[in-house]
């Protein structure tokens, strides 16, 4: 990773009353501090930031110092920024994660270019947000999408990378760590040895890799490979099959006929059958991989929680949407593959069920569950579409402290970050929310945001008046 923390917040983490005796740049008074690591509320607090860090902490009792600017934090609740471990970017949809409280997101691979201003890339992306020049979240960069060798349009070569051999998988791992990326991105139609050869390189180079669950792979031996998060719950309903051969079987079969859509549509349209098959002994044996080898998964529940999205044909005419006028045109205009994976809207909802049931065995097991949206697919709109799924992971079974902790804490821990970001702690940086209730009451809270604020500097105010409704 590419940040640091400024000397100033280093030494006001060493030395906080040294922030006592100077002037600082922003007081939040008589706030309620959420405490994301406990689940617990510190009231009455006064958070202190300056050069871009929180440096003190202070309870009702102690003195404040003079501040450059005040917030009047009494009634309300400080979360941390939250954090979207799934996205896809547009440049467009930058400010907005910002206007609903995402102040970190973690690009699945978007579009590989290189830093120069102008070529579009996520490196220049991050390189202006970094420079001032362009309003966006922290982002944090898989650059490329690792997948099998499957043909694809030449509009997405510089998206996806198709992989034929270990010796390719471990240049094309290269080539995005020396670009500049965080960590490696793998698909779902990798062989096993190619994935096997990707993940061994990423290591060499450190990086983590994270991804779909190649369908010939299965999450144990993914796990054991080194994978750090596991997304969309892509074919673990083959893994806690007990027709698990089959369903391997036939899935290989799909992949070999080079349609980059096949096995997503088949993993998607047999799930309702795999979950009928369900062997509770071999779920319980890969719950307790996934939390030997520290796995997180990320669910994206609300990628498909939407029939819109579930069943194409049910999608409205993009100039019916009127009311997400504020939005980039890509969010409303189905792309890529027409087909939909269900017969129906009912079956989409019904898999969807499935997975909600799922993603709560996995919690209540001890798994690590963190929270990432898919946006921006059709009707998963950036920013917005975080709160939508912590709501999804209550109703998963999560408490709000448990999904809040997900998409903060959680989620920092898994991308090296947990040091600098993901609570309100004294030297972390100020990524902060304010909100105007409870959110450890009701997780629908997280949406009634009165200030959002970003490396210490609160967004203009036309900015902050968009709720996420």
């Amino acid at each position: 990773m590419i940040f640091t923390k400024t000397f100033a917040g280093l030494i006001a983490l060493l030395l906080p009353s040294l922030a006592t005796a100077q002037n600082v740049d922003l007081a939040i008074t008589d706030v309620s501090v959420v405490d994301v690591e406990r689940g617990t509320i510190e009231s009455g607090r006064t958070v202190v930031v300056n050069e871009g860090t929180i440096s003190l902490i202070l309870a009702p009792e102690e003195p404040r110092p003079e501040a450059s600017e005040t917030i009047d934090g009494a009634g309300k609740f400080l979360i941390p920024g939250l954090i979207d471990m799934h996205v896809h970017l547009n440049r467009d949809s930058l400010p907005l994660f910002l206007r609903f409280g995402v102040t970190t997101v973690r690009d699945m691979g978007t579009h590989f270019a290189p830093l120069e201003a102008d070529s579009g890339g996520q490196l220049a992306m991050r390189h202006e947000i970094a420079s001032g020049e362009l309003e966006g979240p922290e982002l944090v960069l898989a650059l490329r999408i690792l997948d099998g060798d499957i043909p694809r349009n030449p509009d997405w070569a510089m998206h996806y990378a198709s992989i034929a051999t270990p010796e390719e998988g471990r240049l094309l791992v290269n080539q995005v760590a020396s670009a500049g990326a965080d960590f490696v991105k793998v698909y779902t139609d990798l062989k096993p040895d190619v994935f096997a050869a990707i993940a061994d390189e990423a290591k060499r180079r450190n990086l983590y890799i994270a991804g779909h669950v190649p369908g010939e792979v299965g999450h144990i031996a993914a796990a054991e490979a080194g994978l750090r998060t596991a997304e969309h719950l892509r074919g673990i309903f083959i893994d806690i099959s007990a027709d698990e051969d089959r369903w391997r079987d036939e899935f290989a079969a799909e992949a070999a006929k080079l349609d980059p859509s096949a096995t997503y549509l088949f993993t998607n349209s047999k799930l309702i059958e795999m979950a009928a098959t369900r062997d509770t002994a071999k779920e319980t044996a890969l719950f307790e991989t996934l939390r030997r080898h520290d796995v997180g998964i990320v669910p994206t529940l609300v990628v498909l929680d939407d029939p819109r999205w579930l069943y194409p044909s049910a999608m409205p005419d993009p100039a019916l949407t009127d009311e997400l006028s504020f939005i980039y045109k890509s969010i409303v205009t189905p792309r890529g593959d027409p087909r939909g994976p269900f017969d129906s809207i009912a079956d989409g909802m019904a898999a969807h069920k499935l997975r909600m049931e799922l993603v709560g065995r996995m919690h209540a097991a001890g798994v690590t569950v963190l929270a990432g949206t898919d946006a921006s697919n059709p009707f998963v709109v950036p920013g917005v579409s975080m709160h939508t799924e912590l709501a999804n992971l209550v109703r998963a079974g999560m408490t709000p402290a448990e999904a809040i902790h997900a998409a903060t804490l959680a989620n920092a821990r898994y991308i090296d970050a947990a040091d600098r970001i993901g609570s309100v702690t004294v030297g972390k940086e100020a990524d902060l929310v304010l909100l105007e209730a409870n959110p450890l009451d009701d997780i629908t809270a997280t949406r009634q945001i009165a200030e959002v604020i970003v490396n210490g500097n609160r967004l203009a105010k036309e900015a902050k008046e968009r709720r996420a409704e």
